[in-house]
């Protein structure tokens, strides 16, 4: 299935884009996401970022929907 991954902030610097979509298996996790992810991206290698799924941030064990909204998000500053 395919997967549009939305990028923020430094993310989307590195990776020189704000969009892409990743092809990954039904029934994917967000940790066989990120693992796909940085096989095709090396930018992310050391990145750290949270996966949002439809606005919420969620754990490596959720399972993706090809309907989801998919996020990866830097670190936030506090102030």
């Amino acid at each position: 299935m395919d997967i549009a991954i939305k990028y923020f902030g430094q993310l989307a610097e590195a990776m020189g884009k704000e969009v892409s979509t990743v092809t990954v298996v039904d029934d994917c996790s967000v940790q066989e996401l990120k693992s796909t992810l940085l096989s095709i991206y090396p930018a992310l290698e050391g990145k750290e970022f949270k996966v949002a799924v439809n606005k919420a941030i969620v754990t490596d064990k959720a399972i993706l929907l090809p309907t989801d909204e998919v996020a990866l998000l830097p670190p936030f500053a506090g102030g």
